[in-house]
């Protein structure tokens, strides 16, 4: 019984650590008023909510007019239609040229979120933060 009791001291934790939730997922919550916040609709469309609304555009077009936003510190993206429950293949399709773009033009800090319909990036899940 002796040499027992210090081996099922010892398994406790890791049984009990075994039958722990997930975690749960990451909620987005903007502090930065002078963010870029950006829709991409799909691979290859997208439209601006912030700093100035521009309705849908090809994504190059964009990184094109984001040359001109006074502040670069920023970017918020917002991947509509985006269906990976985990960021994989799709994630990469849509957000290497974003990322290459973004960085480009001096965005310090770039954020990726799945979107659900809305136009407000407070309480959507973060899929990657940069």
């Amino acid at each position: 019984m002796k040499k027992i009791f210090p081996c099922l001291a010892a398994t406790l934790p890791l049984l009990l650590s075994s039958c722990a939730t997930a975690p749960q997922p990451q909620v987005f919550r903007n502090t930065d008023n002078s963010a870029l916040v950006a829709v991409s609709l799909d691979t290859g469309t997208c439209q601006v909510l912030s700093p100035t609304h521009v309705d849908r555009e090809p994504s190059g077009v964009l990184l094109d007019q984001a040359k001109n936003f006074t502040v670069h510190n920023t970017a918020i993206i917002i991947l509509e239609n985006y269906s990976e429950p985990q960021p994989g293949p799709e994630f990469r399709d849509r957000t290497m040229g974003w990322f290459m773009g973004l960085r480009g033009l001096g965005y310090q800090h770039i954020v990726f979120l799945k979107g659900n319909g809305t136009t407000d990036p407070n309480g959507l899940l973060s899929l990657a933060e940069y």
